[in-house]
């Protein structure tokens, strides 16, 4: 920034500029949120200083010269602002650690700071997206006639049933298991040790439920999940209420659920269902349509090993059982807390749908389902070929293909404000079973969502659409709040009507 005064041509001024735009965007959070008055004064003048720069125009046409007198005016702004507020650094007492503007004459000293990830995470849902299968979907049942379900559905994608800072952050079950399935590309710099990875116990996101160690682990497909307890990597709870409970308090510093809420979640993930895959008989084993390699790699899969205690690979993926056995089993991937202790068994994971779940293992320490069997050939020292892995591979990925795993478009909002209209199917019997609370949580997640995938639109024309659905939402929250029942009633009916006139533009 001061060498931005001595410098001449707007060629020369541009790239340093830049680089202090983008450092300067670290403070841009915090300084709006404690000084918003000095960072809107400093942010017209990272304006002036864009606009003098002037433009070279197109061949010579329309140029503006580059005014350097106002270019040091807004220089001097800027880092007069900068000196007089972080020249030195000194701590402040029972504040965070971070550049809050104390010295200037507009700072709010009842601000707080605002709540954010740590640069370098990703959080974004991939795309494709994960072909998602509902069992009673695919049976030709409309969601919108399972209100049970349709909440589940919500509060799956609801930021809301959590406590912060997942509620500010905007992230809900959904965030990682998208469309139920994983996120692969999930990163949290200081949660994660690589991509696809949490640790999901730890201070930041629940204190009270940290356990001072970091064990980020591989996030879990939950394809089929009805079929595949004991829950948790190392099978700690055994049955999926409990294991979605200690998510939504324990892991994620939410409140008590509902116990309707809990009872519509499980029945949302109950509905989830493994891929259809036809190279698999209905008894687990392959038939014609598996290649001659995956053929003669199921026969090393089932065939005993003297080096793993005479059992096989489908000793414990039984294929007959979904590729699993409801059991734990110490295979020597996790490090106890002692020499000889036995802390560490881990729960079967199913072999089913595993192509679309990379990293391996319950760390993710494992990249590819080729190095899996690379570690049991070494670890336990099989005396596998190069041939004989190979075969082994294909076998354990053609169990684990699926029909039409990723959806075939990049257009998902269509789908997305469906969906959303499910959530609010559950109004009626929410209004039944008299819960304002679980009302005031879909109106504030479909708020949310509508104002996160607005920008997906492809025709701007209808963001009025997009955004008087979202107004609606936040003033059936209000008029719940205040116990106007006919008037949430008549905002219900409002979205209804608005969505229902719209629906072919909001794609």
């Amino acid at each position: 920034m001061i060498t931005l005064k001595d410098l001449g041509s707007r060629e020369a001024i541009e790239p340093v500029m830049l680089e202090a735009q983008a450092i300067f965007a670290a403070y841009n959070d915090v300084l709006r949120a404690t000084d918003p008055e000095g960072f809107q004064q400093v942010g017209q003048q990272w304006l002036d200083m864009a606009t003098a720069l002037g433009t070279p125009g197109l061949l010579g046409i329309s140029m503006v010269e580059c005014d350097h007198e106002r270019i040091r005016h807004a220089v001097s702004g800027i880092l007069g602002y900068m000196d007089e507020n972080f020249s030195d650094f000194n701590t402040v007492p029972n504040r965070s650690l971070a550049p809050w503007p104390v010295r200037s004459s507009t700072f709010d000293e009842h601000a707080r700071l605002p709540i954010k990830l740590p640069p370098g995470n990703n959080v974004n849902k991939q795309i494709p997206r994960p072909r998602q299968i509902l069992n009673m979907v695919s049976r030709g049942v409309d969601e919108s006639e399972t209100p049970l379900i349709a909440l589940g559905d919500m509060a799956f994608d609801s930021a809301f049933i959590f406590g912060e800072p997942m509620r500010t952050l905007g992230m809900s079950c959904n965030t990682c298991h998208n469309k139920s399935i994983t996120n692969p590309d999930f990163f949290v710099p200081g949660l994660s040790s690589r991509p696809g990875g949490f640790d999901v116990s730890n201070s930041y996101l629940a204190p009270h439920a940290n356990n001072g160690v970091f064990d980020p682990l591989d996030i879990p497909d939950l394809r089929g999940i009805r079929f595949t307890a004991p829950y948790g990597r190392n099978g700690r709870f055994g049955s999926l209420r409990e294991f979605v409970r200690n998510g939504i308090v324990n892991e994620f510093n939410g409140p008590e659920p509902d116990p309707i809420l809990l009872d519509g979640i499980i029945a949302y993930m109950n509905e989830f269902d493994f891929l259809s895959n036809p190279k698999l008989n209905r008894d687990g084993t392959l038939n014609e349509r598996a290649s001659s390699s995956a053929r003669r790699g199921e026969t090393l899969f089932t065939k005993s090993f003297p080096q793993m205690g005479n059992q096989s690979c489908a000793t414990c993926h039984i294929p007959s059982s979904n590729f699993l056995d409801s059991q734990r089993h110490d295979i020597g991937t996790v490090q106890g807390y002692e020499p000889h202790s036995l802390d560490r068994a881990l729960d079967t994971p199913t072999l089913l749908s595993c192509v679309y779940t990379a990293p391996y293992f319950h760390d993710g320490s494992q990249p590819t389902l080729r190095a899996v069997n690379e570690w049991f050939n070494t670890t336990y020292e099989l005396g596998l070929s190069e041939a004989e892995l190979h075969d082994l591979t294909a076998y354990v990925e053609t169990v684990g293909e699926g029909v039409d795993a990723y959806e075939d478009t990049t257009y998902y909002l269509d789908a997305e404000m469906e969906e959303f209209s499910f959530f609010l199917s559950a109004y009626e019997f929410l209004v039944e079973k008299n819960k304002p609370e679980l009302m005031n949580t879909t109106f504030q997640t479909i708020a949310l969502e509508i104002q996160n995938h607005k920008w997906e639109l492809q025709d701007y024309g209808a963001m009025p659409v997009m955004d008087r659905l979202a107004e609606i939402m936040d003033e059936a929250y209000e008029a719940n709040q205040s116990n106007q029942r006919a008037l949430v009633r008549e905002k219900v009916d409002e979205y209804r009507e608005l969505y229902a006139k719209n629906v072919d533009r909001l794609k």
